[in-house]
């Protein structure tokens, strides 16, 4: 599921470009005025799959219809701004979205945004090969040994791996969401190879002083239904939860 806010912002405001970390702070506040248990649980231990941990959700960029960049900060003109947070957890969306109505606050940052409206999107049917735009660079790792320890380090979207650790996520995702492996486990993600020749060292992201390099770029995917909503319901990738791999349907031309 999917919520889309729409913001409006009264005055003019200053927010970081490196804003993840104040927007992730902003959901689990919403998740802890409606139910602390379930945004303490969320935060600090997540859904286990081996020694992995998932949150199961995923937010979009922060997206104000009027701005400007100036260094390391947007400068946000009063008027409509846009967030959407999406996951396939019904008790995640109904405490965010309470919490929402309920306030009619916002808080990022230092700074308060008024709820004009929300809306809930659920979309559960697609065409068998659809393209999706990646709002948010999705973030792919795999270790390596360094000095005699395993370390992460970024796979890169060129490689076969990109794709293959992609798919690999998206079916332990789906297997906590579901219970289950997916019927068909088929999925083929095909990204545009055009476009990833126009920023082929990725995007930089500084969350809490801490670099993470991710890919955009448009791709096609092809697999069943259900795998295509965990893909948009949790995000692409990895560390979903602070706003990487965030991805939404290309509307047909």
């Amino acid at each position: 599921m999917r919520l889309e806010l729409e913001l409006i912002a009264d005055e003019t405001k200053k927010m970081n470009i490196n804003y993840n970390y104040h927007i992730s702070a902003a959901i689990y506040n919403l998740l802890s005025q409606h139910d602390q248990s379930f945004s303490a649980m969320l935060h600090n231990e997540g859904y286990k799959l081996g020694n992995k941990k998932f949150k199961l959700f995923v937010f979009s960029r922060f997206m104000p219809a009027s701005y400007r960049i100036e260094g390391e900060h947007m400068i946000i003109n009063p008027g409509i701004c846009r967030l959407f947070i999406n996951s396939p957890v019904s008790r995640f969306i109904e405490c965010i979205g309470n919490s929402l109505i309920k306030n009619g606050i916002v808080k990022i940052g230092g700074d308060e945004y008024r709820v004009v409206n929300v809306y809930v999107k659920d979309k559960a049917v697609f065409d068998y090969e659809t393209e999706f735009l990646t709002l948010s660079p999705i973030v792919v790792t795999t270790g390596r040994e360094v000095d005699g320890k395993i370390k992460p380090r970024t796979v890169y979207i060129h490689e076969k791996k990109f794709t293959e650790n992609i798919k690999n996520n998206l079916i332990k995702k789906y297997f906590l969401v579901h219970g289950r492996l997916p019927d068909n486990m088929s999925i083929d993600i095909q990204f545009d190879e055009e476009y990833i020749k126009t920023k082929p060292r990725g995007v930089l992201i500084r969350f809490k002083n801490v670099n993470i390099k991710g890919f955009i770029a448009p791709f096609k995917m092809k697999c069943s239904d259900d795998i295509k909503k965990i893909a948009i319901d949790c995000g692409l990738g990895e560390n979903n939860s602070i706003g990487m791999g965030y991805i939404l349907e290309r509307e047909r031309r």
